[in-house]
């Protein structure tokens, strides 16, 4: 009959919830009477009871860095994918710590902020950065891996997602649902993904046959009230609209969505509307947004795979992964008929 705990106790003499502190690896005992349990344990056959111990190799900092502050503050994308990046920097024996870095902090608090911290690696969630941000963390001289960026110029390891694929895929979709005039609703706060996903669109669009207009261009704000005005702005008085629209991400299309409803517009009967993102708020819309899903559970572990082969291999040549899309098809989008 397998031992328990209590049984281990009895024949050692010691309590039931100190053995089971020491072979749960919990702390509570002391170090050299922990060893000594641990010992006898293991000379009672009993070893294969033991939790085996985290090993502890330091910590990576999780770095959110702020430029204009929009984008992460509206809609947090990193909040979605955190437990895949602290399941995968656990599996590998560091800890996770966070640090904010705001661009308009001295440059002295920001560099103190990445140093003081003793990380052995940073992952840096750089959906705001600019290419000049990337000089305070290359003279930092710790490790590092870019998530949400690409810096295709640059001789970083970066994670990204493939923008143009999933674009195209939202445009192809759309043709093929018989829309041809197409409008886009454009962040006025710009970021590198925003801008990839516009010039994606507009050479899609034309190689589908499609009708790219500026007139259908809808230039917003980033949050759900702004878009919201920006939306009804644009469609008062307009005689001429497309029969489609693509927003730059969910947040926009949902906003314009509720905004169009609210103007006596129907979706999608009047006007279909394609999203990017796949995140919570595009089912809680009605209809529920058409949209481009980004695999969360891998996008964030694969940049952690980027630093430890990096830290643990030596690797100089830098990486860049791009994450591929799929279309998630929902209620917004209708099909036309000739």
């Amino acid at each position: 009959m397998a031992l328990r705990a209590k049984d281990i106790a009895e024949m050692l003499g010691v309590s039931t919830a100190t053995v089971s502190l020491v072979l749960n690896n919990k702390p509570g005992v002391g170090e050299k009477r922990r060893q000594e349990i641990i010992q006898k344990i293991k000379e009672m056959d009993c070893g294969y009871m033991l939790k085996e111990q985290r090993i502890n190799n330091g910590s990576i900092g999780f770095v959110v860095y702020k430029r204009e502050g929009s984008i992460v503050d509206e809609s947090p994308f990193f909040t979605y994918i955190l437990e895949g990046i602290n399941n995968r920097i656990n599996h590998y024996g560091y800890t996770l710590n966070f640090l904010y870095i705001n661009k308009t902090m001295p440059r002295t608090e920001q560099e103190h902020q990445i140093k003081s911290g003793g990380y052995k690696g940073l992952i840096i969630f750089a959906v705001e950065m600019y290419y000049d941000d990337l000089q305070l963390f290359k003279e930092s001289q710790i490790p590092f891996a870019i998530l949400d960026n690409s810096f295709q110029e640059n001789d970083v390891d970066a994670v990204s997602i493939n923008n143009v694929q999933g674009t195209s895929k939202a445009v192809s979709y759309l043709c093929g649902m018989g829309h041809r005039e197409i409008g886009y609703i454009r962040s006025k706060v710009r970021i590198n993904s925003f801008d990839e996903r516009y010039n994606a669109f507009k050479h899609k669009l034309r190689s589908l046959g499609g009708i790219f207009n500026k007139e259908y261009v809808v230039d917003v704000g980033y949050s759900e009230e702004d878009v919201k005005r920006d939306v009804k702005k644009y469609l008062e008085g307009r005689k001429r609209l497309p029969t489609a629209f693509f927003a730059e991400n969910d947040l926009i299309g949902c906003s314009a969505i509720r905004a169009m409803q609210e103007c006596g517009y129907r979706i999608p009967e009047d006007i279909s509307v394609v999203g990017f993102d796949n995140r919570p708020i595009s089912t809680l819309v009605e209809p529920q947004l058409t949209t481009i899903n980004v695999p969360k559970d891998i996008f964030g572990p694969a940049a952690v795979d980027l630093l430890i082969s990096r830290l643990d291999q030596g690797r100089e040549q830098s990486l860049k992964v791009e994450i591929g899309t799929s279309l998630v098809k929902r209620g917004s989008v209708k099909k036309i008929t000739d």
